[in-house]
């Protein structure tokens, strides 16, 4: 999780889907039952933030009441820091009516590209951004999305909140395997890895490396 200086809505508010899909959706659900399930959702979310209001009102009151500081931004990064409400990433998806179609029914490259895109976006909506995911290309970014990091648990976080929740995509076993992997590893370590002349990634072996995506500086930060 990391903190920005964004102001802070002051009120809870039911947050109508800003994510669309670019083509039709395949997933075998009625239409109408996604709306049903999308508003259900978004219902539910907006009891979420009305409950947030009231919780960090509370921590205000308790800190002017022992002397402390009672300013409302910093009670609401140690609300969104210590108390905000899990949830994953398909729940968060769902608000916007997207359900991620599965790998082997994205047909061509073009279908899994967008549909890779439409997930990253409907998380970033929500401020839930990826981070570390040059070393996969867009079927094996998809892959673990689908796969794992969107049934894992992450923190939801109001519109336009200070806090943002990041999720690192890179995998222990993707340092330990090299390659862009491990280059990624180094580049937010101690200094820059050795590049080998006439290379466009660490030289780690008689191959050099392709880079598989260039996506990260596209990601939100």
């Amino acid at each position: 999780m990391c903190f920005g200086t964004d102001s802070a809505q002051a009120h809870a508010q039911v947050v109508a889907p800003a994510v669309s899909r670019r083509r039709d959706f395949r997933g075998g659900i009625a239409s109408h039952r996604l709306d049903e399930m999308a508003r259900d959702m978004r219902a539910f979310r907006a009891h979420q933030l009305e409950e947030r209001e009231r919780r960090i009102d509370q921590l205000v009151r308790e800190a002017r009441t022992r002397g402390a500081d009672p300013d409302r931004i910093h009670w609401s990064i140690v609300h969104d820091t210590e108390e905000a409400p899990f949830s994953t990433g398909r729940a968060i998806l769902l608000m916007h009516r997207i359900v991620p179609v599965p790998p082997q029914d994205l047909a061509t490259p073009e279908e899994l590209h967008d549909e890779l895109w439409t997930v990253i976006e409907g998380l970033e909506s929500e401020g839930v951004n990826l981070f570390h995911t040059d070393h996969l290309s867009d079927a094996d970014l998809y892959g673990r999305l689908y796969y794992r990091i969107l049934d894992e648990p992450t923190r939801v976080m109001p519109p336009k909140s200070q806090a943002t929740e990041y999720i690192d995509c890179l995998h222990p076993l993707d340092v330990e395997s090299g390659g862009w992997g491990a280059w990624l590893a180094e580049r937010d370590g101690s200094g820059p890895p050795v590049i080998r002349e006439g290379c466009d990634a660490p030289g780690r072996g008689p191959i050099c490396p392709t880079r598989p995506a260039d996506r990260d500086r596209w990601l939100a930060s």
